[in-house]
């Protein structure tokens, strides 16, 4: 039986574009005989059927998307240019009166744009990013007709080409100061971020707990209601630890307590459907959830500050605020999130607590519909607490190993990914993920809090899908064509793998009210990316370990790349600059310095690399690198080891060693010895504080509130 030819694209938006794009178009075929648009994501044919049918430079931009996918570029990376070009076109043919795209001169109307003689307000960033766009799909478009199609089919096509450039992009300055604007706002972005890695680490794990003692506290309080057929509304109380020193107070609610309390904000139909227990009121459809009532300090004299996430739902900012709440609302809340820095981007509002996943963070419909009519604040605990988990194990991993977002989605559970060695008695872990830019997998090697934080999340979707097993499900985010067959992701959830929005409001969930400010008193967000700039920068400018090191543990080809992500800070300068005129008598040979290549480095480490890395115990904690000693084996303050509690005792001996070792020196007059005895016992005692945090929250971890039943008010 033969193989029957397609026809027509498998598409349903071939269908819907139908008459309105090219329909030639819309059949353009690789040399495998495949439909190009059959290859496009959904999120892209949706755009352009949403967005741009209605626009001269329609089928223009159907090309430049085909052309991309059959370049296996990422989904988002085509919408992110179609987005610009689209954006860029309206622009530029209403400002110069355009109405169709054949009277479309580049040369005339594009250099207008670029010089700033129309759309005065435009950025250099969007300058640049239109400039560039336009050369690389004028390039690929024609390289990939010339290449792929006969020369009686390219014909046809040519009207549908992007008409080419004769300027010299270097005729304008602002490619350079748009890229250098942006570097420079990373770059103090960061200075914000890096000194507080550990505190970061510290918090996120301490709310976890937090989150936790409330979860807990819930699912008793609805044991016993079931198991003793309790009437609701009840109240009941519990203390958190001494840190915190405060006694939460609550009520516990289902959908019928809370209509039947309420009655006078209810209709009449609501009200005998929940009597009644029919329809969404039903058994099937019970659902529990939370009010807090007030926090009580266990000291008189002090403010109590409730739960970290409260003015969140007071404010009303989670999900997608915007369609919940009145159009007079929207002012005062974007001030709300203005003051913590998220502003407006791109023209759109800022939505940095919606998911975009259902579970996480957004509440029931019920509770976002009913939470105006309670006296507390109304809270749904499975969707926090799934986000207080996911969220901790991203921040724990970012900031341990410097893994972009992309490297964290693609964490399995699956033997090919979680790999465990023995080595000498002791258990080893790491991950494997395709780095940016790969297509073969990579190791990433993590700490044992780190595995840990995996199995909570482990127990966490099994307990969710009630099942001994994590599901596997395809994967969503960027680069899901090397993902083809579902697997078991650690993040997931709802039976969908979370993309990128979930993660990011996730990771400012848990961190909510963690201020960090630049040296002008901007207000920092953290985003996943500044965390993996963060790492990079404390690694080579704190702890000095090469760059070509730092591009291995980063999973970077680009030594250039490396080299901006970990620039020094403005405050590292200013450090460095005092601490000049401590060393500026000391003999530096700046030529030897100044001359060495990265493979020359390379060299000079591949002679400290016997008896170092993962496999082995370190002074106060473990390696976590398999690459050449970076530090040549001086471990104190190494960004590749993770302090160990059990091993506080070895950094406590180093600061009496360094004591002594300081006195010493000074008798024989040695300063530059003197100083290094004092630097040892300064990052002997920054690893002593982080594992100082490391043993409250274990401690905090082990807590379990005792809850007290109050009478119903």
């Amino acid at each position: 039986m033969t193989e029957t030819t397609q026809l027509k694209p498998k598409t349903e938006w071939f269908n819907k574009m139908f008459g309105q794009m090219d329909t030639r178009l819309m059949c353009l075929q690789n040399n495998r005989g495949e439909f190009l648009i059959d290859k496009l994501d959904e999120r892209v044919l949706k755009y352009l059927h949403n967005s741009c049918l209605t626009f001269e430079w329609k089928n223009q931009l159907l090309l430049i998307a085909l052309i991309d996918v059959a370049n296996n570029s990422d989904h988002s990376y085509v919408l992110k240019k179609l987005s610009i070009f689209h954006s860029r076109f309206k622009d530029i043919f209403r400002e110069c009166n355009i109405t169709s795209f054949s009277d479309f001169e580049p040369d005339v109307h594009l250099y207008k744009y670029l010089q700033a003689n129309i759309s005065v307000d435009s950025t250099n960033n969007m300058k640049k990013e239109i400039l560039s766009h336009y050369r690389s799909s004028e390039y690929h478009i024609k390289k990939w007709i010339n290449n792929n199609l006969p020369s009686d089919e390219q014909e046809y096509y040519q009207k549908f080409l992007l008409p080419p450039l004769s300027f010299d992009s270097r005729d304008f300055s602002f490619t350079k100061l748009a890229l250098e604007q942006a570097q420079n706002t990373r770059k103090d972005e960061t200075d914000a971020i890096v000194p507080h890695l550990s505190t970061i680490r510290a918090e996120a794990n301490l709310r976890w707990n937090q989150m936790k003692r409330l979860r807990d506290a819930f699912q008793q309080q609805i044991r016993i209601v079931e198991a003793d057929s309790i009437s609701l509304p009840i109240e009941f109380s519990y203390a958190e630890p001494k840190r915190i020193g405060e006694v939460f107070h609550f009520r516990l609610w289902d959908k019928p307590s809370f209509v039947l309390n309420h009655q006078k904000d209810f209709s009449d139909v609501v009200i005998k459907q929940a009597k009644q227990k029919k329809s969404t009121y039903s058994d099937e459809n019970k659902a529990y959830f939370l009010e807090f009532i007030r926090a009580e300090s266990i000291e008189n004299n002090s403010v109590p500050e409730g739960l970290w996430f409260n003015e969140l739902i007071e404010q009303n900012v989670l999900g997608y605020w915007s369609k919940n709440r009145p159009i007079e609302e929207h002012e005062k809340i974007f001030k709300f999130l203005s003051l913590w820095g998220y502003e407006y981007e791109n023209g759109q509002k800022p939505y940095p607590f919606r998911s975009k996943h259902k579970g996480i963070i957004t509440p029931s419909t019920f509770i976002t519909l009913h939470k105006d009519k309670a006296e507390g604040l109304l809270i749904d605990v499975e969707p926090f607490y799934a986000a207080c988990t996911f969220g901790l194990l991203a921040i724990d991993i970012l900031t341990t190993t410097g893994a972009r977002k992309n490297e964290l989605l693609q964490i399995s559970n699956t033997k090919e990914c979680i790999q465990v060695k023995k080595i000498n008695n002791k258990l080893h872990y790491s991950y494997r993920a395709i780095p940016k830019g790969r297509d073969s997998l990579e190791d990433f090697y993590l700490s044992k809090q780190t595995m840990e934080h995996i199995q909570m999340v482990s127990r966490m979707l099994k307990e969710h899908y009630g099942s001994d097993k994590i599901p596997s499900v395809l994967y969503r985010d960027e680069r899901k064509h090397l993902f083809p067959a579902p697997m078991p992701f650690y993040f997931q959830y709802a039976g969908k793998a979370l993309e990128r929005f979930a993660l990011y409001s996730c990771i400012r969930f848990l961190l909510h009210g963690l201020l960090f400010q630049m040296q002008d008193g901007k207000t920092v967000t953290i985003k996943t990316h500044l965390l993996r700039h963060a790492f990079a920068t404390e690694a080579v400018q704190r702890q000095k370990i090469p760059i070509d090191i730092v591009a291995k543990m980063l999973h970077q080809k680009d030594f250039n790349i490396t080299e901006y992500y970990s620039a020094p800070t403005p405050t590292q300068i200013a450090e460095s600059v005092s601490e000049l005129h401590d060393v500026i008598s000391s003999y530096v040979d700046i030529d030897d310095v100044y001359l060495r290549s990265p493979q020359e480095l390379q060299k000079e480490f591949d002679a400290h690399a016997e008896k170092v890395g993962v496999f082995n115990k370190v002074l106060g904690g473990t390696c976590v690198t398999d690459f050449v000693c970076p530090t040549k084996m001086q471990c104190l303050g190494c960004k590749a080891k993770i302090p160990e509690p059990d091993q506080e005792d070895e950094l406590l001996e180093v600061i009496q060693l360094s004591k002594d070792m300081e006195k010493r020196f000074k008798q024989m007059g040695l300063e530059i010895e003197v100083r290094k005895a004092k630097e040892m016992a300064k990052q002997a005692k920054i690893e002593l504080k982080e594992i100082d945090l490391i043993k409250q929250y274990r401690e905090e971890r082990s807590y379990e509130p005792i809850t007290r039943r109050n009478p119903f008010r």
